[in-house]
């Protein structure tokens, strides 16, 4: 049996599940030019065509798309055996929305860094959602409204939304716990929708005629923190990233008023059996985690840093309670809805 060349497999790979060119070649490290070549050469190996190419990229023929699920089989095939064979790795990867990785995970890394020295970290920051075959992700944590399906999981908390600012500026726009009509509103640009965000929540503290699609937008929420840090309006920041801001004196709150979005937080993996590293970081993520938003309900509930040391605290350890099973034929990716 004369088999196809296997860079030009691996490339078209890519391409059938970016269905762009210029995203399978940064998954691949090369140029998209590189990439349409060794699937050039793939059709003309087969003597088919694989894609169809159109202006916004490309779309899998007939003959794509049963050629792709063979491959795609072979190739997690191919990656099971790898696993089962190669010496145990200590290299855990972690996928994490950009903001709480940077503002929330980053100070108490350390910790467990120093607990377990031998278990490496790598934390992959990014507003897609995980696929944990193509990019190699251990554990993901996201939020969304609903339990995800087909995936193990632990349930965070419940989302909840601070409006926050320098102390300066709420000395300048907040009286009486009102914003003025001249506040100025961030916006992070994702797909939690920070406008409707800010809609909701004026809608609900009776504010009128108070527009709230105005203001600055950023691409990211810790884009949005550091410019309300910097004295250039109110942001709506998570409970968790406004706990810590506020216990380091970097923001106070506009209002003490939150609004609960309906998104929740989640920490989520394949089903199946997890390497011994996975789990441990698993598990310390996960009491890290309900140790923030015991001490950030209490931080936002009193509007001010609790007297506390300025370093967020190890979490101690306690049991997860893992949700959902091995589902045969889950899908190794985690809807957003």
């Amino acid at each position: 049996m004369k088999l196809p060349p296997l860079n030009a497999v691996r490339a078209f790979d890519a391409a059938a599940r970016r269905l762009n060119l210029r995203q399978a070649a940064g998954d691949l490290y090369v140029t998209p030019g590189a990439v349409s070549q060794q699937v050039r050469q793939l059709e003309e190996w087969l003597g088919v065509r694989l894609f169809e190419r159109r202006a916004r990229g490309v779309a899998l023929t007939a003959a794509g798309i049963e050629f792709h699920a063979a491959v795609a089989r072979a190739l997690r095939q191919i990656g099971q055996a790898a696993e089962r064979v190669r010496p145990e790795r200590n290299a855990v990867t972690v996928s994490m929305l950009p903001t709480l990785g940077a503002r929330w995970l980053m100070p108490r890394l350390d910790a467990f860094t120093r607990a377990h020295p031998s278990v490496q970290v790598s934390v992959a920051a990014t507003d897609d959602v995980a696929d944990f075959e193509a990019d190699g992700v251990d554990l993901a944590v996201r939020c969304a409204s609903i339990e995800p399906r087909g995936l193990a999981s632990i349930e965070i908390c419940a989302e909840a939304v601070y409006p926050v600012c320098s102390a300066a500026y709420r000395a300048a726009h907040v009286r009486r716990g009102r914003l003025s009509a001249g506040a100025r509103l961030l916006h992070e640009v994702c797909a939690r929708q920070s406008s409707r965000n800010w809609a909701r929540w004026l809608e609900e503290q009776g504010y009128e005629d108070f527009d709230a699609e105005r203001g600055l937008y950023f691409s990211h929420e810790m884009l949005a923190a550091d410019a309300a840090a910097s004295g250039q309006g109110i942001a709506l920041l998570s409970q968790l990233v406004a706990a810590d801001a506020l216990r380091a004196g970097r923001l106070a709150l506009a209002s003490p008023r939150p609004l609960v979005t309906g998104q929740r937080y989640w920490i989520v993996w394949p089903p199946g059996e997890l390497r011994e590293p996975v789990r441990i970081f698993r598990d310390w993520l996960s009491a890290a985690f309900a140790q923030a938003v015991d001490e950030a309900r209490e931080i936002l509930a009193a509007g001010k840093p609790i007297a506390r040391p300025g370093r967020p605290t190890a979490p101690s350890a306690r049991p997860a309670r893992v949700r959902g099973s091995a589902v045969a034929g889950a899908r190794r990716s985690m809807q957003r809805s």
